[in-house]
């Protein structure tokens, strides 16, 4: 930490900036694509207006802010890493700058449960359940009978962000050398109305195995495909971000008038299938990540926010000046 802050409840420093994302407000725009990978949020970024940000930000905690414009749209990607406690930093911190509504879409990658949704297929989630460990299981603090993870109900995504998104892949589908894709020739596809797990641990609470540690997650995947039949991918993200929402705008802030509505959405990249163990190559990542970055773009600036809800000047001022 090198500047002063302000603030223990909701640290800032002087000109503004949040403790870990880093940002003040004007730095960051009303649509929002949340990344996990540094070099995916540099690829989006590529579809900016004029080929790349107008304003680039890296805060002391690693998040990576990258703000331009999208067909004259303001627009900003942030890379956080992964899980659910840095999309808790993400998104209340991004909320404090920003003035007006918040259209956030996660773009990253996810693991899949079936053979419907393949490695290199694209899905579009309608709805997410969050998976998450029973500490007190694992310690004894609690009774016998406690199930070692945590269950939740669905939360839906958006669902116009989700039509809109779904409709921009269809859109911007590009055509591909077949043999990357082990010979498909519809590839890559895209497929809407999933329903999505996210997992608060990358290993135990997606049932992946170990003598390591004591994780009791044997039957894990299983009970999840009972409870849930229609369960297809696995990340670590979405939950979240749904119920972020939900809090967000059930908040006085937005009650009162103050403060304008969250809306979430996702896109979701299937690197790996649990089944079969296959895993994506890195050259079908680069052509899904500049497909979906494209996208995205598309479905977020064709969804409008009122002028009463939009922040007013900011970094991307500066280049509509120059026109």
């Amino acid at each position: 930490m090198k500047d002063l802050m302000l603030d223990a409840n909701f640290p800032r420093d002087a000109e503004g900036r949040t403790y870990h994302v880093g940002t003040k407000p004007g730095e960051v725009a009303n649509r929002i694509i949340t990344v996990g990978d540094y070099t995916r949020a540099r690829r989006i970024a590529k579809s900016f207006d004029g080929g790349k940000p107008l304003f680039e930000h890296e805060s002391h905690r690693k998040f990576l802010t990258l703000t331009g414009t999208y067909k004259g749209t303001p627009i900003t990607v942030v890379a956080i890493g992964m899980g659910f406690s840095l999309v808790d930093f993400f998104v209340r911190e991004c909320r404090a700058v920003v003035q007006g509504d918040l259209l956030i879409v996660r773009l990253g990658s996810c693991g899949s449960l079936s053979d419907r949704a393949n490695v290199g297929t694209v899905v579009v989630p309608y709805e997410s359940i969050g998976v998450l460990r029973n500490y007190d299981h694992f310690t004894g603090k609690t009774d016998t009978s406690s199930r070692p993870y945590t269950i939740t109900q669905p939360l839906p995504c958006d669902k116009a962000l989700h039509d809109q998104l779904f409709s921009a892949l269809q859109a911007t589908k590009p055509k591909v050398d077949a043999n990357l894709f082990d010979g498909n020739t519809n590839a890559p596809v895209a497929l809407d109305n999933i329903k999505n797990a996210s997992a608060d641990s990358f290993y135990s609470s997606q049932g992946r195995q170990s003598d390591l540690f004591d994780d009791q997650n044997e039957d894990l995947i299983k009970e999840l495909q009972s409870q849930q039949p229609d369960l297809q991918t696995f990340e670590m993200e979405t939950y979240l971000l749904n119920h972020l929402a939900i809090a967000a705008n059930s908040s006085k802030s937005v009650t009162s008038g103050q403060q304008g509505t969250m809306r979430m959405g996702a896109v979701q990249m299937v690197f790996a299938n649990r089944a079969s163990q296959a895993f994506i190559t890195p050259e079908q990542v680069e052509i899904l990540e500049l497909w979906c970055g494209k996208a995205v773009c598309e479905a977020l600036v064709s969804i409008q926010i009122k002028d009463d809800k939009v922040h007013g000047e900011g970094v991307w001022s500066m280049s509509k000046s120059t026109v």
